[in-house]
């Protein structure tokens, strides 16, 4: 398996890149939009995290800015009708940790913005990994602080029918709004369940 991948960039385009070892061996990946607009210019160092994905007529070779992103493309492929040129879709179109969001959050319509992406499997990937990423949550937001009242509305939605996902970002979005001032969990609640 090809985790990594160090070397001379000999070529980018939107979709693709060339990356030359030391070795003298150059390998050709495929990339989102988002890593090609993080791409340093041809000529220079460049370092990519690798998934090697098998085809019936070969081997597929996909570059990553970081091993986050790796992992989510690789786990998007878990939910069905979602192959490599969609889960390469998805990352083009929303940085990995707003695909995170939107998916544990349920936003379709962010999800349906995507080149490929209807109704019907924005809904799929929603429900088949809303309750799949939370290895996937940005360090950032995973050690911030929960109170009891968070977790108390969290688990007053959850017992509403919510998904533990859809919950949290409902609650995470009203305490935005408000600068984290709130003091009863009804409230919250409340606000919540406006914005759900």
């Amino acid at each position: 398996m090809i985790s990594r991948l160090t070397g001379k960039l000999l070529s980018k385009e939107i979709d693709r890149a060339e990356v030359a070892t030391v070795g003298g061996v150059t390998y050709e990946l495929q990339i989102p939009a988002m890593v090609f607009e993080a791409l340093p210019r041809v000529g220079e160092e460049v370092e990519l995290h690798t998934a090697l994905l098998g085809r019936d007529d070969g081997l597929d070779l996909y570059g990553f800015s970081s091993e986050r992103e790796r992992r989510l493309f690789l786990r998007l492929q878990s939910a069905s009708g979602v192959g490599p040129r969609l889960a390469l879709a998805l990352l083009g179109a929303m940085s990995a940790e707003r695909l995170v969001e939107a998916i544990r959050g349920r936003d379709l319509v962010q999800l349906q913005m995507v080149s490929g992406v209807g109704k019907k499997k924005a809904e799929r990937i929603a429900l088949e990994l809303g309750d799949k990423l939370e290895d996937m949550i940005a360090p950032a937001s995973r050690e911030e602080p929960r109170s009891a009242l968070v977790e108390s509305a969290v688990s007053a939605l959850v017992s509403l029918g919510y998904t533990r996902g859809e919950a949290e970002s409902a609650v995470r979005d009203v305490l935005k709004s408000r600068d984290g001032k709130t003091t009863e969990v009804e409230a919250l609640v409340r606000q919540a369940l406006t914005a759900l």
